[in-house]
């Protein structure tokens, strides 16, 4: 009975305690208020993920090249022995690099100038003939670029394709080899592909347009209404993150709303937005434009944390004999509490 009557008498001062803590009104301003200060704002480049759209748009600009031509898989080359004409072929470079010739069998060409694969041969068949004279003629050359034209025909808008990053990070590029995109900047991205190109075709470039973004995201948890993951379409601030998670709850801790972003070096690094601040002076300044990947967390306020406290250890530790629990606003949880006395 003794425990019941103190926790009674305990209610008006706890009444007092929250009207204590309900502050200022949430709006302060009076009038119409111009804020100069700039958003405070940490650039990235966007990295790419999984299910992101890019469109690959090429640009093929033959030169005149002062250098030698380099073999390359698809040409077409006319062998011709000058003394020999039984044994003269038009050859077709094959995937492995080879070409097949009569009497030394497969030849690795590939790479070499015609006038390397001339020298080649020429000391090859030195064994079977004495001063072999040995002509080559590029027949089709530069056959990459046919293949890659081939690989986007079916595009809308011309000389381009687009291309999904799939779950497991990698892109596919016409031609050449699949790339890892994930995480990688589109500067980044179009080198490694332009570098891989360059190895079959000249004077090729590519751009990269990123058509629709689905690694933008935001992680938004703590005292909101609906704690998730959320797609950020363009430019969001933290005020605007938590109006896409339903607001805050009425236990949120407003003025030290953390968000945890990462520098240019990926190391974690947190700053505190005061929400009841930017509310009360409507000052967006004070408000922070989100990067990719940053966490938005929303804490307890201290009446909750402490409302929190008196459940787990006060309500729930009180003996079942007495039902009535009351939380620290004073408000009665079970409206019907039955109270036993022990005789």
């Amino acid at each position: 009975m003794n425990i019941s009557i103190r926790k009674i008498m305990l209610i008006p001062f706890l009444c007092m305690f929250c009207i204590s803590c309900a502050g200022l009104p949430e709006v302060m301003i009076t009038e119409d208020t111009v804020y100069d200060i700039p958003y405070p704002k940490v650039e990235h480049e966007y990295l790419l993920g999984s299910g992101d759209v890019l469109e690959i748009i090429y640009h093929y600009n033959p030169q005149p090249d002062a250098g030698e031509y380099h073999l390359a898989v698809g040409d077409v080359v006319k062998v011709e022995f000058s003394y020999h004409k039984d044994i003269t072929r038009t050859l077709t470079v094959r995937p492995d690099g080879n070409i097949a010739l009569p009497r030394e069998g497969d030849v690795k060409v590939i790479g070499l100038t015609p006038t390397q694969l001339k020298e080649k041969l020429t000391k090859l068949f030195s064994n079977d003939f004495k001063d072999p004279l040995i002509t080559i003629t590029m027949i089709q050359y530069n056959r990459a670029i046919d293949h890659l034209k081939k690989a986007i025909t079916t595009a809308p808008r011309g000389q381009s394709k687009l291309t999904t990053i799939r779950p497991d990070g990698y892109i596919s590029f016409p031609i050449i080899e699949d790339i890892k995109a994930a995480r990688l900047t589109l500067p980044q991205l179009r080198h490694i592909a332009s570098k891989e190109y360059s190895k079959l075709i000249d004077h090729l470039t590519i751009s990269l347009i990123l058509k629709t973004m689905k690694a933008n995201l935001v992680y938004v948890t703590g005292e909101v209404e609906n704690p998730n993951v959320y797609l950020m379409d363009g430019p969001t601030t933290v005020v605007q993150s938590l109006a896409i998670a339903g607001g805050v709850k009425d236990t949120a801790q407003k003025s030290t709303i953390l968000v945890i972003s990462r520098d240019k070096d990926r190391k974690p690094w947190g700053r505190l937005v005061n929400l009841k601040k930017i509310i009360r002076e409507g000052n967006i300044s004070h408000d922070i434009t989100l990067n990719q990947y940053d966490i938005v967390y929303v804490p307890k306020s201290a009446i909750a944390r402490a409302d929190l406290w008196v459940e787990q250890y006060i309500n729930r530790i009180i003996p079942e004999f007495i039902s009535a629990n009351y939380n620290l606003g004073g408000t009665l949880i079970d409206n019907d509490p039955v109270i036993t006395h022990n005789r």
